[in-house]
């Protein structure tokens, strides 16, 4: 038999055990709770949007810095192109004139030939060629040249005094002319009958208008005869008739 002192003793443990173990049975449960993410920062985002409407900003300034750029290129690359041929054709008229010039006054000075040919020989401009020509004193390369081709446009001299047309009117030939003979039976006529406007107007001693005159003239009489149906124009003078003359043919 316990005694009453320990009796005591286990009942106050008891109590003290059924008292912790109520206060552990009804003692609500605490519940976990989760830490939220931390928000991000208003700051920062802010930073970050302006950090970006910067670069978009700054992409779109470049762009157009880069197409004004292109733009201002361009122009002045196409300004310095035009500058370029006016120089290149301004120096080509010069470089021009100046051969003239110089060839001009190797043809007075007699330059190019020491050894001429005999004073009394005399030359045929319609079988000629430049290097005939260039024997002759105070005739050079550059009017050699414009000597046969002139024959070609004109299809043949009719008479040395042809030389003293427009074309030649800085080459002072005049006093050559007793040099020269021309053989009209190898001119080439232009048939008026056949011949078209172009063809017509071709021709050194003919302009457009009296060209188209005769064009239509023959079309009108469906054919002409002779030079004498050509009088009844009135843009053609009796003096352009006489010149036009050996150049035309009526077949």
């Amino acid at each position: 038999m316990l005694a009453k002192e320990q009796r005591l003793g286990a009942a106050v443990l008891i109590g003290i055990a059924l008292v912790g173990w109520l206060v552990v049975a009804l003692w609500p449960s605490r519940q976990t709770i989760t830490a939220p993410e931390p928000a991000e920062p208003t700051k920062h985002r802010s930073w970050e949007e302006r950090k970006d409407s910067m670069r978009h900003a700054d992409s779109v300034r470049y762009a157009e810095w880069a197409k004004e750029r292109e733009q201002r290129y361009d122009s002045f690359r196409v300004a310095d192109s035009l500058r370029r041929a006016e120089l290149k054709a301004e120096w080509k008229v010069r470089r021009d004139s100046a051969r003239v010039a110089d060839s001009l006054w190797r043809d007075s000075m007699g330059i190019y030939f020491t050894k001429r040919i005999k004073k009394d020989t005399i030359i045929d401009l319609n079988h000629c060629d430049t290097t005939d020509l260039l024997y002759l004193r105070g005739i050079g390369p550059y009017t050699a040249i414009q000597i046969i081709r002139y024959r070609e446009q004109l299809g043949g001299y009719a008479s040395p005094a042809q030389l003293t047309d427009a074309p030649f009117a800085k080459c002072h030939l005049d006093s050559l002319l007793t040099s020269f003979t021309a053989d009209s039976t190898a001119i080439v006529p232009i048939d008026v009958n056949t011949c078209s406007i172009d063809r017509l107007q071709c021709h050194p001693y003919l302009r457009y208008n009296q060209a188209k005159a005769i064009y239509t003239l023959r079309r009108k009489k469906v054919r002409l005869q002779s030079i004498d149906d050509l009088r009844s124009l009135s843009e053609l003078t009796e003096e352009d008739l006489q010149r036009i003359a050996p150049y035309l043919r009526f077949e």
